[in-house]
C-alpha cells in the first residue's frame, strides 16, 4: 500500500515530469523563429562580382599556357582552374603559334594543338620540358602517330603500342593522387556494372617505359596479366626538373579536369597549397507537396495522398539519411507542382514544414520548377500570393534553378518573391566553371551529382571535384516521387539508394564543412575575391591572404611531411599528405615536420 506521503512524492514528480514536457515543447515553439530567414541578407552588404578575382590581377600569379582550341572544352577546364587558383592564363591555337615569353608553370596541350607529324614540334616540347616547363597532354593523338615517331614516345613515357584499342572491364584509381583515397570502378556483378559503369571503358592500350609512375588504369578481361601490364589511363614521367603528365582519354574535357590538374600539381614538388571553397551541400529540391496534387498516383502507389506520403513515409527516412551524413541541408520548397489545376498549397503544412526544417537548422529556399506549362512569372507570382499570406515576413535568400537556362534565371530574379536571392543553385550540365557569379549580386553554385543515382563517373567528378575546390553538392529530386515516371519514384527504393550513396561516397570528404546554399554562398564569395601569396623557408610556409572576408580555406598537399602547427588559422587533416587549412589572419605561418612523427604520435 502507498502511504500517502510517497503518494504525494510520486504525484510532485509526476508533475515536474509533465510541467518539463510541456515546458519543452513551448520553448521550442516560442523559440523556433522559423517566420523570417536568418540566412536572408542586404545584397548590398555581400562581396559583388566586381570583387572577385580576375587573372592578371596579381604580379606574383604563376602562369599557365593552354594550347588548342577555342571550343575545346579543355580549354574551359584550363581557363577555370586557373581563376579558381588564382593564375594568369595564356591561349594559343596551337604549338607553332605560341610564342615563349614570360616563363610558364605548365602547358596544357590540347590534341588538336600540336602538330603530331612534325618532328620540329615534338622535338620543341623537349625542349620546353628540358627548361623545368611542367607538360600536361590533356589527350592524346591516333596510336599510329605515336607509333610512328621514336622521339614521341620517349617524351610520353610510351614503350610501344600494344593495341589500338583495347576493351576493359573497370578502372583502377590508386591512392594519393585525388582525394578520396583507392577505388576500384568494377562492379561484383553484371547486375552492378550495367547501373554503374559509365566511364570510359575503350581505350589505347599503352605500354610504358621504366621510371613512369600510374595513377590510373584499365582492368582488363585477362585476369592472368601481372598488375604492371593493364592499360595505363593517367601516368607521368619526369623529364629534368619537369614533369610530362599524360591523359589517355577525355577526362579533362569537364570538371573532373579541375581535380586531375590540382592533384598534378601537388605532385610537380615538394608540396601544393591553393585556395578551396569548403563547402558540402544536400540539396532537397522540390520538397515538400503543400497541395494535394496527383492524388491518383500517390493512393496507387502508397495509399495516401503527397502530403501523407511527404510528411509520414519519406521524411522519417530521408531525415535519418541526412542526419548520418555530414552534409548541411537546404530544402528547396515547391508549394505546387501544378499550377494549372485548382490544388492550392496548404498553409498549415507550410508552417509545420517550416518549423521541422528549422529545428534541422536547414535553410528553406524556392523551387523555380513545376510539371506545368506556366510561365515562371505567373508561377513566382502564385507563390508570393501564397507566401504574403502564410508568412508575410520570410524572404527567400536562395534558388533552386534545376536546368533553367542563364537568361530564364536573371529574369526570374527581377521578381519580387526573388529579390532577397542571393544564390541560385542549377543542375551540371558537363560545364567546369562549378562556382560563380549569375549577376553582379547573386552567385550561382552547380549541384553536381543526384543522391538517388550514383555512377562510378560521377564519384570520380565528386573526387575530382573534392580535390580541387574542397566543395560537393548533391541532388534529391522529391519531384521524381511526387510524379513518377514508372517505377522511378517508388520511394522505397529511393531511399535505399539515398541512404547507400550518401554514406557511401560522400563520408570520404567528411572532413570539408557541411553547408546551406547560403552558407555556401558566403564562402563562394571569400573564395572568389581572395588572393594570395606564399613561400617555404626551411620547414614553414609562409601564407598571406588578401581580400578575403573572414575565414579563408586551402588545402596543403605534402610529400613526406605533415603539419605540425599553424600560426594565424587552424588545421584539420583530410588524409595521409593532404591537409585543410583555415587562414584566420592575413598572415599564416605553416610549419611542418617529418610524416614519420605524425605516424608516430598519432598512430
Amino acid at each position: 500500500m502507498v502511504s500517502r506521503r510517497n503518494y504525494f512524492s510520486i504525484t510532485i514528480i509526476m508533475f515536474v515530469i509533465f510541467f518539463l514536457f510541456q515546458f519543452s515543447s513551448v520553448a521550442l515553439e516560442v523559440w523556433n523563429d522559423y517566420e523570417e530567414n536568418r540566412y536572408a541578407e542586404e545584397l548590398g552588404a555581400l562581396l559583388p562580382a566586381g570583387e572577385a578575382y580576375q587573372a592578371g590581377q596579381s604580379l606574383s600569379s604563376g602562369l599557365v599556357v593552354y594550347i588548342g582550341g577555342a571550343e575545346d572544352p579543355v580549354w574551359d577546364v584550363a581557363r577555370s582552374w586557373a581563376v579558381y587558383g588564382k593564375r594568369d592564363v595564356e591561349a594559343y591555337s596551337s604549338l607553332s603559334q605560341y610564342q615563349a615569353g614570360r616563363a610558364p608553370e605548365m602547358i596544357l596541350l590540347s590534341p588538336g594543338g600540336v602538330s603530331w607529324s612534325s618532328e620540329a614540334e615534338i622535338e620543341r616540347l623537349r625542349s620546353l620540358a628540358d627548361e623545368g616547363i611542367h607538360l600536361i597532354f590533356c589527350g592524346l593523338p591516333e596510336p599510329e602517330a605515336i607509333a610512328r615517331s621514336e622521339s614521341l614516345q620517349e617524351l610520353l613515357g610510351i614503350r610501344a603500342v600494344v593495341s589500338r584499342e583495347t576493351e576493359v572491364e573497370g578502372l583502377h584509381l590508386y591512392g594519393g593522387f585525388l582525394l578520396g583515397g583507392e577505388v576500384i570502378y568494377q562492379g561484383e556483378t553484371e547486375e552492378e556494372n550495367e547501373e554503374k559503369q559509365d566511364l570510359e571503358t575503350s581505350f589505347p592500350w599503352y605500354s610504358l617505359s621504366a621510371g613512369t609512375k600510374v595513377y590510373m588504369k584499365g582492368i582488363p578481361a585477362d585476369e592472368s596479366l601481372d598488375v604492371e601490364e593493364h592499360p595505363p589511363v593517367i601516368w607521368r614521367r619526369t623529364a629534368g626538373a619537369a614533369s610530362v603528365f599524360v591523359v589517355n582519354g577525355g577526362y579533362m574535357e569537364d570538371a573532373a579536369g579541375l581535380g586531375l590538374l590540382a592533384a598534378m600539381t601537388a605532385e610537380m614538388d615538394r608540396y601544393a597549397l591553393y585556395p578551396v571553397v569548403n563547402a558540402q551541400n544536400l540539396v532537397l529540391a522540390n520538397y515538400p507537396g503543400l497541395a494535394a496534387e496527383n492524388n491518383e498516383a500517390m493512393m496507387r502507389g502508397y495509399s495516401q495522398s503527397m502530403q501523407g506520403v511527404f510528411r509520414d513515409i519519406v521524411w522519417p527516412e530521408l531525415s535519418v539519411a541526412y542526419q548520418r551524413s555530414d552534409l548541411g541541408l537546404s530544402c528547396m520548397m515547391a508549394p505546387q507542382f501544378d499550377y494549372e489545376d485548382d490544388n492550392l498549397p496548404d498553409q498549415a503544412q507550410l508552417q509545420y514544414y517550416m518549423r521541422l526544417m528549422n529545428e534541422q537548422q536547414a535553410e528553406v529556399g524556392l523551387s523555380g520548377v513545376s510539371v506545368s506549362d506556366t510561365p515562371m512569372d505567373r508561377k513566382l507570382a502564385a507563390d508570393q500570393a501564397f507566401m504574403e499570406e502564410a508568412l508575410p515576413d520570410y524572404r527567400f535568400a536562395s534558388l533552386y534553378g534545376g536546368d533553367l537556362e542563364e537568361d530564364a534565371l536573371r529574369a526570374a530574379l527581377e521578381e519580387e518573391l526573388l529579390s532577397a536571392v542571393r544564390t541560385v543553385a542549377t543542375e551540371y550540365q558537363g560545364e567546369s566553371e562549378l562556382v560563380g557569379y549569375l549577376s553582379e549580386r547573386v552567385t550561382r553554385q552547380t549541384i553536381l551529382t543526384s543522391a538517388l543515382d550514383y555512377t562510378y563517373r560521377e564519384d570520380f567528378r565528386v573526387r575530382c571535384v573534392e580535390t580541387a575546390l574542397g566543395y560537393g553538392s548533391t541532388l534529391v529530386d522529391m519531384g521524381r516521387v511526387a510524379y513518377p515516371s514508372g517505377e522511378d519514384g517508388v520511394w522505397n527504393e529511393l531511399s535505399m539508394d539515398l541512404s547507400w550513396n550518401l554514406q557511401n561516397y560522400y563520408q570520404k570528404f567528411d572532413a570539408f564543412t557541411g553547408t546551406t546554399l547560403s552558407e555556401c554562398d558566403g564562402r563562394i564569395r571569400t573564395f572568389l575575391a581572395l588572393d594570395y601569396e606564399e613561400s617555404r623557408e626551411g620547414d614553414v610556409i609562409s601564407l598571406d591572404v588578401t581580400g578575403a572576408s573572414g575565414s579563408a580555406w586551402f588545402v596543403l598537399r605534402t610529400r613526406g611531411e605533415a603539419v605540425d602547427h599553424v600560426d594565424g588559422g587552424g588545421w584539420t587533416r583530410l588524409e595521409d599528405g593532404a591537409y585543410l587549412i583555415e587562414a584566420e589572419d592575413a598572415h599564416v605561418y605553416i610549419t611542418l615536420k617529418p610524416a614519420d612523427a605524425y605516424r608516430y604520435i598519432y598512430g
